[in-house]
């Protein structure tokens, strides 16, 4: 398998995407993820979300001045008020939240 970058994170949305389409993730280890672009698909997906909903996401660095960050595919996501015990649509090496290198 191909050693990538790419990590995969369950985040809470912290605003509605902007017209841009950048967002906050909130990490669940209280890391913080800016969001700056996304693939088609994702993008799509991401424009149907909001505050508060809770997304399983496989995310890749961007090279930019900042702390910049690509959504690569979605793997899951739960919309602000459901019961956070569904569970999660299952990834291709099933990590979720490991500690960065």
């Amino acid at each position: 398998m191909e050693d990538t970058d790419d990590v995969r994170r369950r985040c809470t949305l912290a605003a509605a995407p902007n017209r841009d389409g950048a967002v906050t993730l909130y990490g669940s280890h209280g890391r913080s993820y800016q969001v700056v672009d996304a693939g088609e698909d994702a993008r799509e997906r991401l424009g149907e979300l909001g505050r508060g909903d809770t997304v399983t996401v496989v995310l890749e660095r961007v090279r930019c001045r900042g702390d910049g960050w690509r959504i690569v595919r979605f793997d899951g996501t739960t919309p602000r008020g459901h019961p956070l015990g569904r569970p999660d649509s299952v990834s291709t090496d099933g990590r979720v939240d490991e500690p960065e290198s």
